[in-house]
């Protein structure tokens, strides 16, 4: 092992252990447990790893089967944690599912035997204490279930967090204006994490079934994959920016959008002198008083203006207009737009962005394009034939 390799590792660990002891200063607003939990489970298992490949250290039986059974509860650990950020609350560990409760007690004790064999030598196997071959066998055997659990395990905790993300994505759209897009795109690195983390594993497999033991290039190489993308996806995950608080959700978790939305309005009481109310309310508000111009407009503060349930402002907006309450508000900001690009071409894109109610330039770009399938300086370009620098 190199000094860029051991280096790679310190850096990975001390990355992973500060991060660890300064969230609550990094992200003061949220309590992440389990993200701390999840960095405390990257920094041992980085440390497993070097203890593993380096050539001088003992009971190297011992840290393969610690880093195998860390790696069995970061799929889990990742999924609590997106659970934790997007219901904003903490869950307990018995919210996972039974199945993989079953699979993880399973696995563990397929990793027993492993443990057992860890000998204070520099080799995985004991000279002084041969194993036999129906041993030997047995020990493989027992890794290779693991494996197999670890590998069916990842991509269905994948779905579950990409099924929560798109929820919690679908809330944020239905209570506020301008979207949170730099945390939303944080979020799905949890995502690339698991994926990468499952890819290099099963490399490693494969390598060290076809080609050799642990070491040697190839392992090198997915190692240091591996921590590089690690890093970068705790940068940007340290960066998230906190959602302002979102109405309760029902305490069941939905997992499906189309769970979500049928059960939403299920008791609703709205009736339909209700919608023709609250439809009315609401083109007036946006036509007449132009409340779309204001960049912090959320559903909440919106229901304060109209005296009405934000409860069935949503339902009407969701069912009635079948939109969201992001799309419904910016549909109105993109008109507005699209009349000022034309009627005051001195006008910049920024300050018309700005004034219309988008809080940013590439906000603004990304929605026009949505409604026009243009940005906004083709616009201006194909209907008054300026050039726009």
């Amino acid at each position: 092992m190199n000094i860029f390799q051991t280096s790679l590792f310190a850096i990975a660990m001390g990355y992973c252990l500060l991060s660890a002891a300064g969230l609550r200063n990094l992200l003061p607003q949220w309590r992440l447990r389990y993200f701390s939990v999840f960095l405390l489970l990257e920094a041992l298992g980085f440390g497993f790893e070097w203890l593993m490949l380096h050539p001088d250290t003992g009971f190297k039986s011992l840290w393969l089967g610690g880093l195998m059974q860390l790696s069995l509860l970061i799929a889990p650990c990742l999924w609590l944690c997106t659970l934790e950020i997007t219901q904003q609350q903490a869950p307990r560990p018995v919210t996972l599912p039974g199945l993989h409760k079953w699979l993880l007690l399973v696995a563990s004790l397929c990793l027993l035997p492993l443990l057992l064999s860890a000998h204070a030598g520099t080799g995985f196997g004991n000279p002084l204490e041969p194993v036999s071959a129906y041993q030997a066998m047995f020990i493989h055997g027992t890794m290779l279930i693991c494996i197999a659990i670890f590998t069916l395990q990842v991509p269905m905790f994948i779905a579950r967090i990409r099924l929560l993300l798109q929820a919690y994505e679908q809330r944020i759209a239905d209570n506020f204006s301008n979207l949170h897009e730099h945390s939303l795109h944080a979020l799905h690195w949890l995502l690339l994490i698991l994926l990468v983390k499952w890819l290099m594993a099963i490399l490693r497999t494969l390598h060290c079934m076809y080609i050799g033991p642990v070491g040697g290039l190839g392992i090198n190489l997915f190692m240091t994959i591996e921590i590089l993308f690690t890093l970068r996806a705790l940068f940007a995950l340290s960066r998230l920016t906190p959602v302002p608080p979102i109405a309760a959700q029902a305490s069941v978790i939905h997992e499906t959008l189309e769970t979500a939305t049928a059960e939403k309005y299920a008791n609703s009481a709205l009736d339909d002198a209700t919608r023709r109310r609250i439809l009315g309310k609401l083109q007036d508000v946006m036509e007449a008083q132009k409340l779309y111009t204001d960049a912090s407009l959320n559903l909440r503060q919106l229901s304060e203006q109209l005296r009405e349930s934000s409860h069935y402002l949503s339902q009407v907006i969701n069912q009635e207009l079948g939109t969201s309450f992001y799309e419904w508000v910016n549909r109105y900001r993109v008109e507005a737009a699209k009349q000022a690009l034309l009627n005051e071409p001195d006008k910049t894109i920024l300050n018309i962005a700005e004034e219309v109610g988008f809080n940013s330039k590439s906000t603004f770009n990304t929605a026009f394009r949505q409604y026009t399938q243009m940005t906004p300086s083709e616009y201006r370009r194909q209907k008054t034939n300026i050039v726009v620098d």
